[in-house]
């Protein structure tokens, strides 16, 4: 092996395999050299296998992680607790509307047959529940609170 780390850990992975067999009650071993030779072979066999099967990408101090950072996942949290309040401050209808519509995607003839609405009130009230977000983030952005990016 190349890899001097590898190497160690192969080692020390063929070593644990023969105390445990050996530890065994039933199993005696007459050549301990012979089968610590075979149980590595057997390891570094393994090891090429596995990397055959999955390709191996070397981390790099440079590589952006995909995932948002802790600041951005709490940034995005207080959001949605932010537009949850706002939410249950709205007029029971018009919540409705607004989450069916944004949230579980429905179309507006979806919402308006489940509520017994016509489209333009559909449209008025998703309209009134946009405006009432936007005027609830204007005004905590003016006491200055951060709300976004």
């Amino acid at each position: 092996m190349r890899d001097s780390a590898l190497s160690e850990d192969i080692v020390q992975e063929a070593y644990l395999r023969l105390l445990v067999f050996e530890a065994k009650p039933d199993n005696t071993v007459t050549n301990a050299r012979a089968l610590l030779r075979r149980i590595s072979l057997n390891l570094v066999r393994d090891h090429f296998r596995r990397v055959q099967r999955v390709p191996v990408v070397e981390l790099s101090d440079t590589m952006a992680c995909p995932l948002p950072t802790v600041d951005q996942q709490i940034e995005r949290r207080q959001l949605i607790a932010l537009v949850a309040d706002i939410l249950k401050k709205m007029p029971p209808l018009r919540r409705e509307v607004f989450i069916r519509r944004r949230v579980h995607g429905q179309s507006p003839g979806e919402v308006g047959s489940d509520l017994s609405l016509s489209p333009s009130a559909v449209s008025h009230h998703m309209a009134r529940a946009m405006v009432d977000l936007h005027l609830a983030i204007q005004r905590i952005e003016q006491r200055g609170d951060p709300v976004r990016d």
